[in-house]
This record gives structure tokens, sequence and C-alpha cells, in this order.
């Protein structure tokens, strides 16, 4: 073996031991604990959504009084949990927790009446969805969300992936696989995401709570980046029609 050989050899040994004394990238998807949810609520069939949304409409004009039958029939369809968490008003834990600012590294471009921003993965409607606009399926795109200091704690994350809005848009377009959350700027777990056109509640106070729950305290963020999707059947972009999140010190 000559000299170069010999030195090459040595270098890759030093090299390999170095990597060992290391350890694992943190910042690597597989260094991070998985994260499955612990609750799966799927959303109402096509047919049952354009029900629900005719008769909400109905309810929702000044002195509606829909008949006792209609009425029954709105309270059923309304109890499924994805539609009761985003419309139902009942107290949570945005009764005191608020959202200050939501951003993200790209969104698609407003396409007619149609648009595709960050904010929109935080409005609490199933049918306007945050898209991001880089090439291909989003890799590497995030969300992000800011909190005040003095907004209670955060310990769970409750996400819609896809376009919800009917079986059709959920199927066409991208969804996400996985997301690396981050607190702080720091990667904490990966989100591992079903591929299901349902709410995902994924319960995260082993490693919270996130925030601070004190004025005196500064703004922070958590953030949530793609890693891996589901391919849509027609659309690369990734879709992501609601984030929002659970928590505590709200009673």
């Amino acid at each position: 073996m000559d000299m170069k050989k010999i030195f090459l050899s040595m270098m890759l040994a030093l090299t390999g031991l170095s990597m060992q004394a290391q350890g694992p990238n943190p910042n690597s998807a597989n260094s991070l604990p998985h994260i499955k949810p612990s609750n799966v609520w799927l959303m109402p069939t096509d047919e049952e959504l354009e029900e629900w949304r005719t008769l909400n409409e109905s309810f929702e004009q000044e002195d509606a009084d829909l008949p006792d039958n209609l009425m029954k029939r709105y309270e059923e369809l309304s109890e499924n949990p994805v539609l009761e968490d985003l419309y139902s008003g009942k107290c949570s834990w945005y009764c005191g927790g608020e959202v200050q600012r939501v951003t993200a590294s790209s969104h698609l471009k407003t396409q007619g009446k149609f648009n595709y921003l960050p904010k929109n993965a935080h409005d609490f409607s199933h049918e306007s969805v945050w898209a991001e606009g880089a090439q291909g399926q989003g890799i590497g795109e995030w969300l992000e969300y800011e909190f005040a200091g003095a907004c209670p704690r955060v310990t769970a994350v409750k996400i819609l992936p896809g376009h919800v809005k009917t079986q059709a848009a959920w199927e066409a377009n991208s969804r996400p696989k996985y997301l690396k959350m981050y607190y702080l700027g720091k990667p904490l777990c990966i989100l591992d995401l079903q591929n299901v056109r349902g709410m995902q509640y994924f319960d995260l106070e082993k490693f919270g709570p996130f925030g601070y729950h004190d004025a005196n305290k500064p703004v922070w963020r958590l953030r949530f980046e793609i890693v891996d999707v589901y391919p849509g059947t027609k659309y690369p972009d990734t879709v992501i029609s609601e984030l929002e999140f659970d928590g505590i010190d709200v009673h």
C-alpha cells in the first residue's frame, strides 16, 4: 500500500471516530422522538358537510327559527368533533390563549378569490388553507406561531392536514406526513401524521408545557417544518387546513 492510500485510510478512520464521539446530528429527523396522535377525529362526508353548511347558514340568520326536525339534525351534525372544535364556541384553551401572529417560509400565490396565506391555518375554518409556495412538495417549508409571554401555556397541538374542504381536494393536494416541531428555535420532536382526512391531536405534555404565562417574559414561538409528505394525486403543493393549540392556565 503506497503512502497516499495509507494517509486516506487514516483520515477516514479519524473521521469515523470523530462522528462517533459527537453522536447523531441533533437536527436529524431520525434523532428526534416521533410522536403519534393520541386522538384522530374524521371529517364528516361531503354530503354531511353540505347539509351542515346549509343548516348553519339558516341558523345564523337573524331571528332564525328552524323547525324542530331540522334543529335536531343540525345539532347532530354539529356534534362531529371537528365541526364542534372549529365552530361551537365552547370554552377551550382559547378562552385565555391567543396566537399573536402566524408566519411561513412561503405560501402559494392567490388564485382568483382564493388565497393561501399562513393565517388561514389558524382561522378556525375547514375551508381555507395554508399552502406552501416552494417548488415541489415543500420539504423544509414551515409554519411558525408567535405567542406573548403572558399567554397561557401550550401542552398539545391539533392539526387538520391537507385541503379538507372536500374529499376530492384532500386527495388532489399533498398532505404533511412528518412535521418537525421547534420550540424557542430548537428542534423538539417529529409529529407523525396519519394519512386521513381529519383532526389529529398530539399530546405533548411530556415535553412541556411550552411558554411562560408571565407578562414579564418575552415573545416565544413554535415552528412546524415539513419533513415528508403524502403526495397528492394532482398537485404537489403541501396543504394544512388548521393547526391549533390546547393547554393550561385558562381555568
